[in-house]
């Protein structure tokens, strides 16, 4: 028999985790505008800080499992980014300048190598190490695209930017699935799994992309790209993808950058981004980035925060060379060089969900992993924003 006293909230009353996050949300909107009316700092900065302040606080809601808990609102957020930033990657302007292609992978190879190197300097296990360096290659898509969406900015430096951060995210992705087959070879897989799991990646990812592009292009092509009831259904196709991926057990960042590449270049008339995506984006993109800055515990800092700052600045420095390197037969001056390979050095939510998929795997491997990454993610957090801030305003290529 029901209890009267069951019929009233008990006292005191316990908020639910949607109580939390909405209250995160708010804090996080709020913190976000002051920094950018008061104080002219991207918005991002305010998120960040809202996250660490709110990992730092220790909500019940908010502990160590906040990332598996937001994992299907993060592989969401970051997989609608994701397709943006494809859908923005023009091959055939790639093909027209290869040299765009040649930076792009010089650039990602002499930060593997770089990073690698300096973390076996700092005796970090040759594995690890090779992750660390991987996940180094990639720029922060979803750094690049809010900011881009904020600033207005346009130019090229700005579509530079998108597409060697969608070429160093793929890069960045494909080997850390690569390096999978290592890391099964030490935890004594069989040689079978080791050789079948990471093709099982890759070739599942590249199949699943392609179907969803070509939904998507279909779609479009039957209603018309800037009609509201064709965004809701893409973003309908987009959450069937992220929950196929989460079934299958494949990549969700690779899966979905390649299907918005896919679906920008298979046809002739390439498709516009719909103008609707502005405010379901943006509250994906707060949520994401809050949620990004909370995996950060402050005790990563004591095991890794020394190996993060070097990774940091060897990283920046690696990805600025390059860019300055081949920047005149790409086609750009030094000044723009500089703002380019300065705006690249980005970490956020793709890095944070490779190390996340690697820990999913082998919950036991080797905590540096996760206290180097999140270190390095905490940081760039804060000063990679400012940095883009800076690049877009050296090149006259910010409109706000």
């Amino acid at each position: 028999m029901t209890s009267e006293l069951s019929l009233f909230p008990g006292w005191p009353p316990t908020p639910d985790p949607v109580f939390w996050t909405g209250l995160l949300l708010i804090v996080a909107g709020l913190s976000g505008e002051v920094c950018y009316r008061l104080m002219r700092l991207p918005r991002i900065t305010g998120y960040a800080v809202v996250g660490m302040v709110g990992g730092a606080i220790g909500f019940s809601v908010f502990n160590v499992q906040t990332v598996a808990d937001f994992r299907l609102l993060i592989d969401l957020a970051l997989g609608l980014l994701l397709f943006e930033l494809g859908s923005r990657l023009n091959l055939r302007w790639m093909r027209a300048n290869p040299w765009l292609i040649v930076t792009s992978a010089c650039e990602a190879l002499l930060t593997l190598l770089a990073s690698f190197a300096l973390l076996r300097a700092l005796n970090v296990a040759p594995l690890t190490a090779m992750l660390i360096s991987a996940i180094a290659m990639s720029t922060a898509p979803a750094v690049i695209i809010q900011l881009k969406n904020e600033l207005r900015s346009e130019g090229q430096v700005t579509e530079r930017l998108l597409a060697l951060t969608a070429l160093n995210s793929i890069y960045a992705v494909v080997v850390v699935k690569l390096v999978y087959g290592w890391m099964h070879q030490a935890y004594h897989s069989s040689l079978l799994i080791t050789l079948l799991h990471p093709l099982y990646l890759l070739a599942g990812s590249c199949v699943l992309a392609y179907l969803l592009a070509r939904g998507c292009n279909l779609l479009f092509r039957k209603l018309g790209g800037q009609d509201e009831h064709a965004f809701v259904m893409l973003i309908g196709l987009i959450m069937l993808a992220v929950a196929l991926v989460h079934m299958l057990r494949l990549p969700n960042s690779l899966t979905l950058l390649l299907a918005g590449i896919l679906f920008k270049n298979l046809n002739e008339r390439p498709q516009l981004w719909p103008a609707h995506f502005g405010t379901a984006g943006w509250l994906l993109t707060v949520i994401l980035f809050v949620v990004t800055s909370m995996a950060f515990q402050w005790h990563d800092l004591v095991l890794g925060g020394v190996a993060a700052l070097a990774l940091v600045c060897v990283r920046a420095l690696a990805k600025l060379v390059c860019v300055v390197l081949f920047s005149r037969p790409s086609g750009i001056d030094l000044k723009q060089a500089v703002a380019l390979g300065v705006s690249l050095t980005p970490m956020a939510s793709l890095a944070l969900v490779l190390v996340t998929d690697t820990y999913d795997i082998y919950p036991q491997f080797d905590p540096h992993l996760r206290a180097i990454v999140f270190s390095a993610i905490a940081l760039m957090q804060l000063v990679g924003p400012l940095l883009i801030y800076w690049g877009l305003a050296l090149t006259g290529e910010r409109k706000d």
